[in-house]
């Protein structure tokens, strides 16, 4: 029982006590934001070179793309209208 008691007694000393004041706010910000600004150039810069490396691969392949059209369309327009007269 004299454990208890003593139990009690700590208990009630640690609820009177006040924690002290720490006001660690400003450099946990500081920190967060200088980390949030590490990750964004970090996680941007392989992105911008994908981009680039894509745009540059699809400027030639939009043109061979057009230049094939353009030979291929005249011949399928042509046996298109040969054909026409099945469709009427």
């Amino acid at each position: 029982m004299k454990d208890e008691d003593r139990l009690q007694a700590l208990i009630a000393r640690a609820r009177d006590e006040s924690p002290p004041r720490v006001d660690v706010a400003g450099r946990v910000i500081a920190t967060l934001a200088a980390e949030r600004d590490r990750l964004e150039r970090l996680s941007d810069r392989p992105l911008m070179w994908l981009a680039a490396f894509s745009s540059a691969v699809a400027v030639p392949i939009v043109v061979l793309a057009i230049v094939v059209y353009n030979t291929w369309a005249g011949p399928l327009f042509e046996i298109s209208q040969a054909i026409a007269w099945v469709t009427q």
